[in-house]
């Protein structure tokens, strides 16, 4: 599987600590796929960690769930194959 047709999509809500960790380890292992983080609501600095590390932030500014980040994201990404990571570390890149 070719890391380029890959969209990597991670619903956060206040998850900078853990965005900071594992931004670059997913850019590192697959520095080809599109990485879209929908920053859904959050009230630290979830959008800036996100766009420091260069990746694809989607800002919803309220809360509106789980479900409807994933949908954004889903709606959002370019390639054909979609990964749904959370965004609180508790999957291994």
């Amino acid at each position: 599987m070719d890391s380029e047709s890959i969209s990597i999509i991670i619903p956060a809500k206040n998850e900078a600590k853990s965005l900071a960790r594992l931004c670059p380890k997913l850019k590192a292992l697959y520095p080809k796929a599109e990485i879209i983080i929908v920053n859904d609501g959050s009230t630290d600095s979830t959008q800036e960690v996100a766009e420091a590390y260069g990746v694809r932030v989607i800002h919803h500014p309220y809360s509106m769930g789980n479900g409807a980040a994933i949908k954004a994201g889903a709606r959002a990404a370019e390639n054909p194959i979609l990964l749904f990571m959370d965004g609180d570390g508790q999957h291994r890149p």
